[in-house]
């Protein structure tokens, strides 16, 4: 009996050293083809940009083609549901947004599962909302914004159901007590056109896409969410310092792969996001753009990931998620 035990064993180690090899021989060829990025919201927006200042240093890594593949809707679900239909070899990415970790508590159905068809590469970067206004619009302060709120109507673009930018307004009204009308779009980039072209009154989008014309003037910053200043825009207050508590949501940027890619690959794909995050010319732009490098393993964003989700169905429970 011992003597089976034994070749059982043998035959055991065997057959995982043959399996660590053959990972081994994969991974060597890894990436044989270009490697695609999903991004589930049109050009313009904080995903675009963040995926697009780390293609390059992505591309020079691997020495394959980094492909960015825009894939817009209103609730970032058809993005996401091409990646989770995708084969699992390490070749296509989403890149996620808050929607991705909100949605189970949003939307009332989903055409995928989004802990079951997707496995976690890396948190990339989380950062701030910013709050602003059109220059038409006479409010220079949130206090001032509330005030203005309760009198008359007024619209926040966002840059999609669900996303940070969506909710940092619906806890706004709920704090607030005002009653601001949500219009989303297929992202940030979008909303921020139609608030330049005064077709909204406000906007709740990231430092990203918004920093260059609050500097021409093309918009006023109000406030922006989180415990600190943002320091390319040292002068726009927090919302805790304009008064506000209980609004603070920040943008998060996760990557993701379908259901079934090797952990070793996501592990390499993660050190390349890390190593590209590096890049002193890539570190300066992050920084302008408000975007707070993370760069975690697999495992831990998996936990964030699960830990999300959960939040966000406890939160809607409590508060109605889809106005």
């Amino acid at each position: 009996m011992i003597s089976k035990m034994i070749g059982k064993r043998r035959l055991l180690v065997s057959t995982a050293g043959l399996l660590l090899a053959g990972h081994a021989k994969a991974q060597a060829k890894y990436p044989s083809e270009p490697i695609k990025l999903v991004v589930p919201r049109a050009p313009g927006g904080g995903t675009d940009i963040l995926v697009r200042l780390l293609a390059p240093g992505l591309e020079k890594k691997f020495g394959v083609p980094i492909i960015v593949d825009n894939r817009p809707d209103a609730s970032a679900v058809v993005g996401a549901l091409v990646v989770a239909k995708a084969k699992p070899d390490g070749h296509t990415f989403l890149a996620a947004d808050n929607a991705f970790y909100q949605n189970p508590a949003i939307l009332d159905s989903l055409p995928y599962a989004t802990l079951k068809d997707f496995t976690a590469v890396t948190m990339m970067a989380q950062g701030p909302v910013i709050l602003i206004v059109h220059p038409g619009i006479p409010a220079k302060t949130l206090p001032e914004l509330i005030e203005l709120a309760k009198k008359t109507d007024l619209t926040f673009a966002s840059g999609g159901i669900g996303a940070s930018t969506h909710l940092v307004g619906v806890m706004l009204n709920l704090v607030a007590g005002t009653k601001i009308t949500h219009v989303p779009f297929k992202g940030s980039g979008p909303a921020l056109i139609a608030l330049l072209g005064g077709h909204v009154s406000m906007q709740f989008g990231g430092i990203s896409s918004a920093a260059p014309y609050i500097k021409d003037g093309k918009v006023r910053a109000i406030a922006l969410t989180g415990d600190r200043r943002d320091q390319t825009l040292p002068d726009v207050p927090t919302f805790q310092e304009s008064g506000i508590k209980g609004a603070d949501v920040e943008s998060v940027w996760g990557l993701h792969a379908p259901a079934g890619t090797p952990l070793a690959v996501r592990r390499i794909v993660r050190d390349a996001v890390a190593e590209a995050m590096r890049n002193p010319d890539t570190v300066n732009k992050l920084i302008e753009r408000g975007y707070e490098t993370v760069a975690n393993t697999p495992e831990e964003h998996q936990a964030q990931t699960n830990a999300l989700v959960a939040q966000w169905i406890e939160v809607g429970k409590k508060v109605n998620l889809k106005e």
